[in-house]
């Protein structure tokens, strides 16, 4: 795995504004539930090994994410993670059986909201009927060294 991390904000509100994940210019935001949002941004993420508190990390997201959707100008802070992005080494997926660990699959990629519902289905279809996908060939976990 790349260590790449990242800072990931929720805030609540009453009525969320936003109804699909948004890429904004400064700022990722998703819904996240009936009540609240996601916030993500790299430029934030730039920051973490500075002496910048997290607190103030999650500031900046909120700021942000208030030019892009006044809306959530309400809204308020309820909880700032700095976690490491799933991210294979290469930067691309990691999707099939790991032949090292008999009956062990995985879906290891950080563009899971793009690439899941495609991945979920070759992978459940792989598992299923034993037959490995070509269109997953490129991204089998064999590729990484043990």
């Amino acid at each position: 795995m790349r260590r790449e991390p990242g800072v990931v904000t929720r805030i609540d509100c009453a009525q969320v504004p936003v109804h699909r994940a948004m890429h904004a210019p400064h700022i990722e935001i998703r819904p996240d539930g009936d009540a609240s949002v996601v916030l993500h941004s790299r430029e934030v993420d730039a920051l973490i090994d500075t002496d910048e508190d997290p607190g103030q990390l999650a500031r900046l997201l909120h700021e942000s994410a208030c030019h892009v959707v006044p809306e959530l100008g309400n809204s308020r802070i309820a909880q700032t993670r700095i976690v490491d992005r799933p991210i294979p080494a290469d930067g691309f997926p990691s999707v099939g059986a790991v032949p090292s660990v008999p009956g062990y699959y995985e879906a290891v990629s950080h563009s899971g909201i793009t690439l899941g519902p495609v991945i979920g289905r070759l992978l459940a279809s792989e598992i299923i009927s034993g037959k490995r996908d070509e269109l997953l060939a490129d991204f089998r976990p064999e590729r990484f060294p043990s």
